[in-house]
């Protein structure tokens, strides 16, 4: 039986395809592995169960490890590390343990919006994991699973 790890949307919004957001992800991601999320709320839940691996000190970054070993990274909008942590603020630190819901960080939107991107890249940082995902770009509101990342059988 496949190992089958699901995501749930960590905030209400729009999902698009990475490709859509910037090349340079996609050059950088094996198989454009993630997508990214036109954010409607200002707090970013876990979209997953794990521990805690990074937090940017710019605050508008994330990555969780589950129990497969597959890492997912959320970055609060585009272009953000520029604005050193403003109109940001996290609610969680390296070496936390979550649960898929739990709050993450805050991205005021309004005030983001004036100077960055609001487009929110989800990224599988570890995609030789991964034998296929399966994404339901239809899915709008928070805490509604929208990916099944099934895991390479070690």
């Amino acid at each position: 039986m496949d190992k089958v790890v699901e995501l749930y949307m960590p905030v209400a919004g729009q999902i698009i395809p990475l490709s859509e957001i910037n090349d340079y992800l996609i050059e950088n991601t094996v198989d454009g592995a993630g997508v990214g999320i036109i954010p409607n709320g200002d707090i970013f839940f876990a979209p997953v169960s794990g521990k805690v691996v990074m937090v940017s000190d710019t605050l508008n970054s994330v990555a969780i490890n589950t129990k497969n070993n597959i890492t997912i990274l959320i970055h609060g909008g585009m272009d953000t590390a520029k604005l050193e942590g403003r109109g940001f603020g996290m609610y969680v630190r390296t070496g936390d343990k979550v649960t898929v819901g739990d709050k993450l960080f805050f991205m005021d939107r309004d005030y983001v919006e004036l100077t960055a991107k609001l487009t929110t890249p989800l990224i599988i940082t570890t995609p030789h994991k991964i034998a296929s995902f399966n994404v339901d770009y239809d899915v709008k509101s928070a805490f509604v699973k929208f990916m099944d990342i099934h895991v390479v059988k070690e």
